[in-house]
């Protein structure tokens, strides 16, 4: 249909009659010239959206990048985490060992001294019934292992009270530690939420940065067609109706000046003949212009 409608407008000039074939020629041209104009409207936007939607997916990896490193980070914070903790456990399982030891040892110390005690009373009440002579030698051996126990005491004592000295300064580091594995566990937890919420945001980058590339592909998608489109408006209103190489965006650029130059020159031509005709759009004039130095640079 594009293709009898250009053949019926290149034989305009011929077939005028009168003022009414002139005028339905110019409104053709008007047209035809404000379909092209809003084709290369169409073509700038989907450049611009094209564009857009580039930057948002750069933005998109370059902050999926991001999140991967720090989630990285968090992993390896989160293993050093994990092995101190697991180190100060065995600390505290020692440590309460090396307890429960000197708790036994002191246990056994007492029922000695409770044993001692026990002994000595008894010799004092054996000593206080010995009322004869001949029981003096045994008093005396009595007396002289007595003193000995006495003696032993004072340094029973002191190992007692010694070994509690050890026990409450291994409580107190018991105590320390543990609250240092409370610490290291929080610091686990807290850490461990961090790495879920990265993974979550790192989840949502990589749905955005799927959706953008889908809108990407179809925004190409668009684009393909429209230069299609405007390939296929350009060169039917040329009469070509079939291409044999694949065509550049100059030639079409060519093609569209040729179209233009064709109708300002069907223009002059019947200002000249002195027909009244209304004057071409300033703005066509200046695309026109503006097309023409392009090409010529390119």
């Amino acid at each position: 249909a594009g293709g009898e409608g250009s053949e019926e407008r290149r034989g305009a000039p011929g077939s005028l009659g009168g003022e009414g074939g002139l005028e339905e020629a110019l409104e053709e041209e008007k047209e035809l010239q404000d379909e092209a104009m809003g084709r290369r409207r169409a073509g700038s936007v989907d450049d611009t959206f094209e564009e857009e939607l580039m930057a948002q997916l750069e933005a998109y990896e370059h902050l999926l990048q991001e999140f991967q490193f720090q989630l990285e980070v968090v992993r390896t914070r989160y293993s050093l985490a994990t092995g101190a903790i697991t180190s100060l456990m065995r600390q505290i399982e020692f440590q309460e060992s090396q307890l429960q030891k000197v708790t036994t040892e002191n246990e056994m110390l007492q029922k000695e001294l409770r044993e001692r005690k026990q002994q000595l009373q008894a010799m004092s009440d054996k000593f206080s019934n010995l009322r004869e002579d001949k029981k003096h030698q045994e008093v005396t051996g009595l007396i002289q292992r007595d003193n000995l126990l006495l003696q032993q005491v004072p340094a029973l004592e002191k190992e007692i009270a010694k070994r509690e000295q050890t026990i409450s300064e291994l409580e107190a580091k018991v105590s320390q530690l543990q609250t240092e594995v409370n610490q290291n566990q929080n610091h686990l937890q807290r850490r461990k939420q961090l790495q879920e919420e990265m993974q979550n945001k790192n989840e949502m980058v990589q749905l955005a940065e799927q959706q953008a590339r889908v809108a990407l592909e179809s925004a190409q998608s668009r684009l393909e067609r429209l230069r299609n489109k405007i390939i296929q408006a350009a060169f039917n209103t040329l009469g070509i109706k079939s291409l044999a190489t694949e065509i550049s965006d100059s030639d079409i650029l060519e093609a569209l000046q040729r179209v233009i130059s064709e109708r300002t020159d069907y223009y002059n031509q019947l200002k000249q003949k002195g027909v009244k005709v209304p004057p071409l759009q300033q703005s066509e004039i200046l695309s026109s212009t503006g097309k023409s130095k392009k090409i010529s640079s390119k």
